[in-house]
């Protein structure tokens, strides 16, 4: 299947006088039936692809190959990185996908009842938060994030945990008025 070029190199370029081929389609045929099994070995055994993905592969290498056969200066060099470059693309490809959807099984990238109602919730806080002002959101996330007393935030503040405890309880009065508002909920 190697013919020996001008320049006394080798190249996989398979014609019709090929001894044992009787042609072009005959001598990409043989070199299917020869190396397809390694490659699908290499795809399965060193990448851990399942074997209908690696049938894929090998049969992606050969199109290519096909294509390209008179470029081609060594063949079994050419397809073994050719196979190589199949399965890392694939695992790339496939590795993105299982982040997005974790396989068969749910995750936490996976979008769940639970997961939509919890950004469903902390969008609606965030634009709650929006509308109380920014002394109403640093004293409300002062206290129930942070979870700061009352005479921590009056000493930060310099004024009485009692004057705190006034303006958190106005703030919380301004936070409820904005969820009405943006749910239409009494």
């Amino acid at each position: 299947m190697q013919d020996l070029q001008d320049d006394g190199t080798k190249r996989a370029v398979p014609h019709a006088g090929q001894p044992g081929g009787g042609g072009t389609v005959a001598a990409f045929e043989e070199a299917y039936l020869q190396y397809a099994p390694r490659l699908r070995k290499i795809a399965t055994g060193k990448f851990g692809i399942a074997r209908p993905d690696a049938d894929a592969l090998v049969h992606d290498v050969f199109a290519t190959y096909f294509l390209h056969a008179s470029s081609v200066r060594k063949l079994e060099p050419y397809l073994i990185g050719a196979i190589c470059n199949a399965a890392r693309y694939h695992l790339r490809r496939a590795g993105n996908a299982g982040v997005l959807f974790c396989d068969e099984t749910p995750c936490a990238a996976t979008p769940s009842d639970a997961l939509a109602s919890e950004i469903e919730r902390k969008v609606m806080v965030s634009r709650m938060l929006a509308r109380v002002g920014r002394r109403c959101r640093d004293l409300l996330h002062r206290y129930y994030v942070n979870g700061e007393t009352t005479q921590a935030i009056a000493c930060g503040m310099q004024t009485t945990p009692g004057t705190v405890l006034v303006f958190l309880s106005r703030c919380r009065a301004k936070a409820r008025q904005a969820f009405q508002s943006m749910t239409g909920r009494n």
